[in-house]
């Protein structure tokens, strides 16, 4: 297992600024400019599943490459009500339902499942079930942003995996957050670009770059609804830190830099709020040697994918 910790801390990355499977016709055109902003609507449950895949060839025996596989599947659930004084905006409680990770290398493989009790009591169970006991409590204005954001509930034991992320509280805001991005500061018309570009803390592990160009192609009726179908693609950057092999210890810096992101997605005029959206990022990682000494670094390629989908939306 330890010979993957150097992932976790990229895989917050990789979350943190992905904005679909979408329907094979062509979206149409409009004519009228309009302003397309997300809003979490008050009085709402909003249930949303995160599918992260990352691959990448490390090298092995004889030289041989062979191939690894990181896998996380996420269902969040988020109850909206009125900001507390009436102010501008919603107010958010997002819990973790159900979480999946699985790490595959070759033959053999490691993984939790909230649903499946058999493999709770592992290391890797125990650390995953402290984290489904916490929740946030977030609050976003009307612009939209989120303003604050505070933790609850406990975490439980200590987890007996430190330096890997929980998938707790951290992750729900960065999946809130990628909810709000993306969008056109002003009105648009079917054919009009924009770009996103500056640099995001990544929770305690560093900052990444990113440089973002949207396209709105037009819109698709999709279960009834009218929806935007936006397609974006650009470039990342940055530099986290890597955990080392004790608590608290650190392994060095853990630098990437994309070769392509490119993803779409689907935003339903009505309900305000995005339907699906994928994401897929090329990339090389620079590795830091596990040698204190050595100033070396192992180059590896790797392929991320993450789909974002609103499964359910209901009256609270």
């Amino acid at each position: 297992m330890k010979n993957f910790l150097f992932l976790f801390p990229l895989l917050l990355v990789l979350t943190a600024i992905a904005p679909a499977n979408l329907p094979a016709q062509e979206p149409a055109l409009a004519d009228v400019a309009e302003t397309l902003k997300p809003q979490f609507i008050p009085g709402k449950i909003y249930t949303y599943e995160n599918k992260t895949t990352v691959t990448m060839r490390l090298p092995g025996p004889g030289g041989q490459a062979v191939e690894r596989q990181v896998l996380m599947g996420q269902q969040a659930r988020l109850v909206t009500s009125e900001r507390a004084g009436g102010g501008a905006g919603t107010a958010i409680e997002a819990s973790t339902e159900q979480l999946s990770f699985m790490v595959k290398a070759g033959d053999q493989e490691m993984k939790y499942d909230s649903s499946d009790e058999s493999t709770k009591n592992s290391r890797l169970g125990q650390h995953f079930e402290g984290a489904r006991q916490r929740s946030l409590l977030v609050e976003v204005d009307d612009t939209p942003k989120i303003v604050s954001s505070q933790e609850k509930g406990g975490g439980g034991p200590a987890t007996p995996l430190p330096g890997m992320p929980e998938f707790g509280p951290d992750e729900l805001r960065q999946l809130i957050h990628g909810l709000l991005q993306g969008f056109p500061p002003d009105p648009v018309k079917p054919g009009s670009e924009w770009t996103q570009k500056g640099k995001r803390p990544i929770g305690q592990f560093g900052d990444t770059e990113f440089e973002i160009t949207y396209r709105y192609l037009g819109d698709e009726t999709i279960d009834g609804a009218q929806c935007a179908i936006i397609e974006f693609g650009g470039q990342m950057k940055g530099d986290v830190e890597v955990s080392g092999p004790t608590p608290g210890a650190q392994g060095g810096k853990l630098g990437f830099e994309s070769q392509g992101l490119k993803g779409r997605l689907v935003f339903d005029k009505l309900r305000r709020a995005v339907r699906e959206s994928s994401q897929t990022v090329s990339m090389n990682v620079d590795v830091p040697s596990t040698d204190r000494l050595s100033n070396q670094k192992l180059r590896l390629p790797m392929r991320q994918e993450v789909v974002v989908k609103l499964v359910s939306l209901q009256d609270s």
